[in-house]
């Protein structure tokens, strides 16, 4: 028969798992309103840290001339209380958490964060030094079990990392993630409680009662999730989006949201990806995305009779399908599993005779350097959390990009700039002079970017009518095409590139990506960005 004690190391296992699992899906849940940047990750992992510090020593000081059976109680009640504090959690932050991204995210996360965090946190790591003072009654000798104690639980922690990150995000919604934490701790106090020779009747039913409570609280709520997001109202400038379809990887959240107006004609269909709008197209697949139909034009128009293309970025997977179109070999990199369906089942991507890879961009660009100048056209399209990964902006990255071009091959990069300070956008500029021959840049009017470069030389001025550019992109595409310029010395002012070994780019960027974000975050309703 199982002691008591295998039991309640059984449960610090538990609740240890529990506790990193917490901030794993807490980082996720809180990505589409506060971003990924490199301030919002330190509140995270900042906030996590202070709670769990006042937790041992919340848990230290309750455990001060307490008898077996008070700590017992006490030792049941953090996870019960875990469990109610869970489900109020999540009613409260869909509705509380759009507010505080208008307000100021790198303040809103640390606010979102301690309404995600801070009871379950603080209730749960103070169970540890109660279990050292519980087990003191039957080892009273030496440390009383507190290495095992904290051993087991942070192994319960690896254990919690592992579960979560390679079945919980890909097999349930962040959302149903974390209320199934609360409803775990939950059952495991009724568990304890019931088969526990003590606490007293009275504090046995105080621990039931709460516990039960947590339970039917997160169950609830994950049962009727779609009907709470729906209260929440999913209306935005006079127009209702409706999720057509999630999909949940390691990579993130990828919805199909639908639009329609208020007399209910179908405008758009969305492709968001943790609460950004990757691209969007009109009823008749079109796209409405600028950047689309820059990446497009600009590499048709300076590649050379191209018969290869490597679009890194899926997406909705247009600019394969319009490679394809014009008669090239395509071959396209995306790291999300899900991309592909995705593209193929809301977006008419057909991906007969495209060469789909599943891999990261990184990794793919660095095969060329067995095999180069494979491609005539290489469109880089890579975004994920508020902007281009950093380890995809440096100078080796480039580099291996320019041995994936032919001879006369271009690249066309969609990219992020800074709107408000020319200082990030000009070490961009570095990195790429440092790999090719000759870079090119084309500005929209609001202040984003379309480097066009290549290990030869390009013409300045080419012509391009944009026909297939929609009548409302009409204008910023005319003005994006005409701002065309040579990228000098002159031009990066002595800006140094990023590389790998001094990758600023995340910090750089921090502020504009920031802004980014929040401007998307108040723009669409709540219930979009609840993952």
């Amino acid at each position: 028969m199982v002691s008591q004690k295998k039991r309640y190391e059984a449960f610090i296992f538990l609740t240890g798992g529990v506790t990193l699992a917490l901030e794993v899906l807490a980082s996720r849940i809180m990505t589409p309103y506060f971003g990924v940047s490199l301030f919002i990750w330190s509140g995270i992992l900042s906030i996590t840290l202070a709670f769990l510090a006042i937790g041992y020593w919340a848990g230290g000081r309750a455990a001060v001339g307490k008898t077996p059976e008070q700590l017992l109680t006490l030792y049941l009640a953090g996870p019960g209380a875990a469990s109610v504090a869970i489900g109020v959690a999540a009613v409260l932050y869909p509705a509380v958490f759009p507010v505080l991204a208008e307000f100021d995210l790198v303040v809103g996360s640390f606010v979102g964060g301690a309404i995600l965090l801070a009871v379950p946190i603080v209730a749960l790591s103070a169970m540890n030094p109660l279990l050292v003072a519980l087990r003191r009654e039957s080892d009273p000798q030496g440390d009383a079990g507190a290495g095992w104690v904290f051993f087991v639980s942070t192994v319960g922690s690896v254990a919690g990392v592992l579960v979560t990150a390679f079945l919980f995000i890909p097999a349930f919604t962040n959302f149903r993630a974390m209320l199934l934490l609360g409803m775990t701790v939950g059952i495991g106090v009724i568990g304890l409680a019931l088969l526990a020779a003590r606490p007293a009747p009275s504090a046995r039913r105080a621990l039931l009662l709460t516990a039960a409570a947590g339970v039917a609280l997160c169950g609830l709520l994950a049962l009727s999730r779609d009907r709470y997001l729906d209260m929440l109202g999913g209306r935005a400038g006079g127009i209702a989006f409706t999720v057509t379809a999630q999909y949940s990887s390691l990579y993130g959240t990828i919805k199909v949201v639908d639009a329609v107006d208020g007399l209910g004609v179908p405008v758009s269909r969305l492709y968001l990806q943790d609460g950004l709008v990757q691209n969007f197209v009109d009823p008749l697949g079109v796209s409405l995305s600028m950047h689309t139909h820059a990446l497009e034009e600009l590499s048709l128009a300076f590649a050379q009779n191209p018969r290869t293309a490597l679009v890194l970025g899926l997406a909705a997977g247009l600019v394969p399908m319009r490679f394809k179109g014009a008669g090239m070999a395509v071959t396209v990199v995306d790291i999300n599993p899900h991309s592909p369906a995705v593209a193929a089942r809301y977006f008419g991507f057909d991906a007969a005779g495209i060469d789909v890879r599943i891999e990261d961009a990184r990794t793919f660009v660095r095969g060329c350097r067995g095999n180069p100048g494979r491609f005539d056209i290489v469109a880089v399209d890579l975004f994920h959390g508020d902007g281009t990964p950093d380890y995809l902006m440096t100078a080796e990255f480039f580099a291996d990009v320019a041995r994936c071009l032919s001879r006369a091959g271009v690249v066309v990069m969609n990219t992020f700039y800074d709107s408000e300070n020319n200082a990030p956008n000009q070490r961009v500029l570095a990195t790429l002079a440092s790999a090719f021959g000759t870079v090119l840049e084309f500005r929209t009017p609001s202040g984003g970017g379309f480097p066009v470069a290549s290990n030869g030389v390009l013409p300045v001025q080419v012509r391009i009518d944009g026909d297939r550019v929609p009548e409302s992109l009409r204008e910023i595409f005319n003005a994006t095409i005409a701002s065309g310029r040579p990228i000098t010395a002159a031009e990066i002012g002595g800006a140094q590139p990023f590389t790998d070994h001094q990758n600023a780019f995340s910090f750089t960027f921090a502020r504009a990506e920031m802004a980014h974000r929040q401007a998307w975050a108040s723009g669409l309703p709540p219930g979009l960005l609840v993952n």
